[in-house]
């Protein structure tokens, strides 16, 4: 099995590559916050998501804004995380219509097809990964609507999400002998329309003695695997992944896409950091295992079967 077309070395986010990134910047900005691509179609091929971290850092006392306001032709996210331990520590803002929110880390950002918007960050150090649903996103310049922006503040202001702390047996196959602590971001009942799922795994100090602690398990969608550590240019975490029947050991910073139907598990092996893992799936414990991407049509009835499974687990015990 070539592993080179699952797992990848982020690279620096400069222009080139064979598909050109069109992007929403002001002329003659400095960006201040670096960037690094994790996945996309030059890296990932296959994989039909853009994943790119912006790391913040030594940020000057006031940022000037750095993106025109514009709209995307698909869904896009922002996770923004803190250097602290508990994610805490970084700051910025999202303008939705001409009207700005503050956005305060740990946070996740929902964006929807079509939402006119800008970003910055404004004040701390940490990362803010932004993925788009679809590789193929493009971005179109467009003047905010004020009244828009003020009629339906509280609309938009819900977009900006506090992360949930649940325990690791919450997904199947998966046990609490995993290090850290597991922050929900989205999933189907932080933001049911949203219909995305990321859970970010913040660990310190990790032993290569760490027990497994996911067994070897299968999607019916794509999975995205994002390793930052909190050393130099994001690295410092290493991470054993098993993809069929080969087992590799990678160190951040790593993006790594399962494709639906591969066997696989993963564990993290040593250092600090955080580990992401995104699934086009609105379902939040056990369904995505099994049904994966659903229409907008299903979601409800797979919100009731994840109520059913939770009952169902409480009644039981620990579910395997």
């Amino acid at each position: 099995m070539n592993l080179e077309k699952y797992i990848v070395k982020a690279r620096p986010g400069v222009v080139g590559g064979k598909f050109e990134e069109k992007r929403p910047l002001r002329e003659r900005i400095e960006l201040p916050v670096k960037r690094h691509i994790f996945i996309n179609r030059d890296s990932h091929p296959d994989a039909d998501i853009y994943v790119a971290i912006h790391e913040a850092k030594d940020l000057p006392a006031s940022v000037p804004d750095y993106q025109v306001p514009h709209f995307h032709n698909t869904d896009e996210f922002y996770y923004f995380i803190g250097n602290n331990p508990d994610l805490t520590g970084l700051e910025g803002q999202i303008i939705f219509e001409g009207r700005v929110h503050k956005i305060v880390s740990p946070a996740c950002v929902y964006i929807p097809t079509g939402a006119v918007h800008e970003y910055k960050v404004t004040r701390g150090a940490g990362t803010v990964t932004v993925l788009f649903r679809n590789r193929g996103y493009t971005h179109e310049d467009k003047q905010p609507d004020l009244e828009k922006g003020n009629k339906e503040a509280a609309k938009f202001a819900s977009y900006i999400i506090r992360p949930d702390v649940r325990p690791t047996t919450e997904i199947k196959y998966h046990t609490d002998a995993a290090p850290g602590v597991r922050y929900v971001f989205v999933d189907g009942k932080l933001r049911p329309e949203a219909g995305f799922y990321t859970v970010v795994r913040s660990v310190s100090n990790v032993q290569p003695t760490q027990a497994n602690y996911v067994d070897k398990h299968t999607h019916n969608c794509d999975t995205q695997h994002i390793a930052i550590g909190t050393g130099p240019e994001l690295t410092g975490l290493k991470i054993e992944f098993v993809i069929g029947d080969e087992k590799v050991v990678v160190e951040s910073p790593v993006g790594v896409n399962i494709p639906a139907g591969t066997p696989h598990c993963q564990r993290i092996i040593e250092g600090s950091g955080h580990f992401l893992i995104s699934c086009p799936s609105p379902t939040t414990t056990t369904v995505w295992f099994d049904i994966g991407n659903v229409p907008t049509s299903q979601r409800a009835r797979l919100s009731s079967a994840d109520e059913s499974d939770d009952n169902e687990r409480g009644q039981s015990g620990t579910r395997r």
